[in-house]
């Protein structure tokens, strides 16, 4: 697992968000299990963030219509 440090003004969900933009919300589950030690909504600046492994997602295929 990698391991990240906060920057000023991080929270979880920015985490998630910068490190898996594709799917954030799924990820930020992952991220309060594998953290259980941090508290509070707003991160120490460089407080140590365990990142989940790589979650692959399923897309479905989608048929365009019009161009």
């Amino acid at each position: 697992m990698t391991t990240v440090y906060a920057v000023q003004g991080d929270t979880l969900d920015s985490i998630a968000t910068r490190y898996f933009p594709n799917n954030p919300v799924q990820v930020l589950a992952d991220l309060i299990e594998l953290n259980p030690a941090l508290e509070g909504v707003i991160l120490v600046e460089h407080q140590a963030v365990v990142l989940p492994e790589a979650i692959t997602t399923s897309t479905t295929q989608t048929l365009k219509l019009w161009d």
